[in-house]
């Protein structure tokens, strides 16, 4: 064979390689999970229905075009009005019922070739068309090429920023205020490569979304996630508090990081002082605002045999518990601030106390309570400002509590921690704290009526009356 032929099959071995294939959206269902921080805690959801294709070589990725499409019907939050609100109100899915995410390249690579097993970073560029509208993004990700019996798989994962004004999307001011303007959208996906593609880059830049292809793919699709931080420390402009005890010792150091929300995570806005006073309790439930913080008092705790029902053996465990369960911070405190807390709440507990009783949170948290709506709204607006407002107030850690934003069910979840709550934060308060009677008028309250609801449902349509006169049966003849 000459050397002409041979240059000749390289070049055409090469060019095979190099040719673009068509990389498939992994899908059982096409589900996405997001979450959505609102004025009590993050709302958590999914999504159904994503299709797409990614359309590249391997040794020239930077040249690749795709096209994912989101059905914005399939969005669900578990609570079956929320989600309706989500659709009709929200995203509007009968005027625009899907969403597009269109590439049309790779800009900024770290490395040119995609390799099995590396990490590479790089930006994606392309529209975003949304609510009728289309705006240039660019999407900072990382992908990584890996290979699942013998199929070869892209991993891809980054973040954008989504304004929704720039989308039109309307946002109901007592709701969306609250939630900021700009939602950060993080996801992670997964492509596996079929045939390569016949068509050109120049005759057709975008690969048309799949359809019966992708659906039939088994693989799961990783979370997509949406997430509008609202948790905030809080800046209070107050003075300072008098400090009981000199920061040189451990009790004074345990009794300004009780104070302290760096305790937790960076994402953490709870303090110690957030849920527990440090009063007696016994004249009374109501600091000195006229608020009840939502969890017994830490005054004289410091001398328990054990905390959180056996599950801690000393108060150290116990402290460390609430940083790891309430303040975002799964691997714990500091030790030495573990030790430093302990000592601030041993120095205020004088007596021997018995074991925390927790059968308030245990029966609370077994059943819901009967006719939820059917409390005193008036009286439930006093135990709102009582009971809620130390934290969802202006410039409290959560924002204020609107009428007319929940739904019944979703609150009394949430507050006895009923199975199905989503509180991440927020603890739950105990039937002895927070009775069944006072919590029915508070969401009563908070609920509001059709007239000061935020969203306004569709009416479900009903059977029409029955119209026509039921005749009389007739005896029966006597034989």
């Amino acid at each position: 064979m000459s050397a002409r032929v041979l240059t000749f099959a390289l070049l055409l071995s090469l060019g095979a390689s190099a040719e673009p294939t068509v990389w498939t959206l992994l899908k059982p269902s096409a589900r996405a999970r997001f979450s959505v921080e609102a004025p009590l805690d993050a709302i958590h959801g999914a999504s159904s229905g994503l299709s797409g294709t990614l359309t590249f070589a391997e040794e020239a990725w930077a040249s690749g075009v795709g096209r994912i499409r989101i059905d914005l019907t399939g969005f669900t939050t578990g609570l079956s009005l929320r989600d309706e609100d989500l659709r009709d109100q929200f995203f509007q899915v009968e005027k625009f019922p899907d969403a597009t995410l269109l590439l049309t390249g790779i800009e900024r690579v770290t490395a040119a070739s995609l390799t099995l097993g590396t990490d590479v970073q790089a930006d994606a560029v392309g529209t975003l068309s949304l609510h009728g509208q289309t705006k240039p993004i660019r999407v900072p990700i990382t992908v990584r090429l890996t290979e699942s019996n013998g199929a070869r798989e892209l991993q891809v994962r980054g973040s954008l920023e989504v304004p929704m004004a720039d989308y039109g999307i309307p946002r109901p001011a007592r709701l969306f205020l609250k939630l900021g303007t700009v939602a950060q959208v993080t996801f992670e996906a997964s492509f596996r490569a079929g045939a390569a593609s016949s068509v050109s880059k120049g005759v057709a830049a975008v690969v048309p979304v799949a359809g019966a292809a992708a659906s039939a793919q088994s693989a799961p699709f990783p979370p997509l996630s949406l997430s509008v931080v609202v948790a905030r420390r809080s800046k209070s402009t107050a003075r300072a508090p008098a400090w009981d005890f000199a920061l040189t010792s451990p009790e004074g150091r345990g009794e300004r990081l009780f104070r302290e929300p760096t305790v937790g995570s960076e994402l953490n806005a709870n303090s110690c002082a957030s849920c527990h006073s440090m009063r007696d309790e016994r004249t009374g439930l109501f600091d000195a605002l006229g608020h009840v913080k939502s969890n017994a008092t830490l005054w004289d705790s410091g001398r328990r045999p054990t905390y959180w029902r056996g599950f801690a053996e000393n108060l150290e465990q116990g402290i460390d518990i609430c940083v790891r369960k309430f303040m975002l911070k799964p691997g714990g405190a500091a030790k030495e601030q573990l030790g430093d807390l302990a000592a601030y709440l041993r120095r205020l507990s004088t007596d021997v106390q018995p074991p925390e009783d927790y059968s308030g949170l245990v029966l609370g948290r077994q059943t819901a309570i009967d006719r939820p709506t059917g409390g005193n709204a008036e009286r439930g607006a006093v135990l709102t400002e009582r009971y809620c407002n130390y934290c969802h107030a202006e410039g409290a850690l959560r924002p204020p509590l609107t009428v007319g934003l929940y739904e019944a069910d979703y609150l009394v979840k949430r507050v006895r921690w009923i199975s199905g709550h989503d509180a991440k934060q927020m603890p739950p308060m105990s039937m002895k704290r927070l009775r069944d009677s006072e919590l029915r008028d508070i969401v009563t309250y908070l609920v509001g009526d059709d007239g000061n609801r935020i969203f306004h449902r569709r009416p479900k349509p009903v059977a029409a009356p029955r119209t026509e006169v039921p005749q009389p049966v007739a005896p029966a003849s006597a034989g």
